[in-house]
């Protein structure tokens, strides 16, 4: 069949410290909708545009697994996973990715997504970690359809090195925004 359809993603990671009473206001603010179950995505938004930030872009790769459940959603009436992207995971593990990959090497936590849309072809997610839920040294990053809250659960359809020599350090006075594009695109 040749050269067909492909997809190619990309994290964009926003680390924003929490200094001002401004910025920890607003940071409280979402935390508050987050546990109501309220939108809170624009807030984050505002947050990252007022605060000292560090952004850090990387390329990744999707994964078998991911592939597969595209293609079963796509071709089978009853599909073995929902498709929706939910969760996106960091972990400390820096093994080189490979498209065989399942689980991150080191899941260290998890959050549900905060927001999902999609315009031409191109999805993009976002998560976002809060100053407060979880700190240390992160090297790897994924997203997870069909997971739940617990470790290693779902579909991983992507997965992603972050700085692997340093990784990316969170403190208690920091967040991080994971927003995660990917395209499909012909050839």
């Amino acid at each position: 069949m040749g050269e067909g359809p492909k997809m190619k993603g990309r994290y964009t990671i926003t680390k924003s410290g929490i200094i001002t009473p401004v910025q920890k206001r607003l940071h409280d603010k979402i935390v508050f909708l987050r546990e109501k179950g309220e939108d809170y995505i624009k807030l984050v938004r505002e947050l990252n545009k007022i605060c000292d930030n560090q952004i850090f872009v990387f390329d990744n790769i999707t994964t078998t697994v991911g592939h597969t459940m595209f293609m079963n959603n796509f071709t089978n009436v009853s599909p073995t996973d929902t498709m929706v992207v939910n969760y996106i995971a960091l972990g400390t593990g820096d093994t080189a990715v490979a498209i065989g990959d399942t689980t991150l090497d080191t899941e260290t936590y998890r959050n549900a997504v905060a927001s999902s849309t999609n315009a031409t072809n191109t999805g993009y997610v976002t998560g976002f970690f809060s100053s407060t839920e979880t700190t240390g040294t992160f090297k790897e990053a994924g997203i997870f359809s069909n997971g739940t809250g617990s470790a290693d659960s779902g579909v991983m359809s992507s997965r992603v090195l972050l700085n692997p020599t340093t990784g990316i350090i969170k403190t208690n006075i920091l967040t991080l925004t994971v927003d995660w594009t990917i395209v499909l695109t012909d050839a």
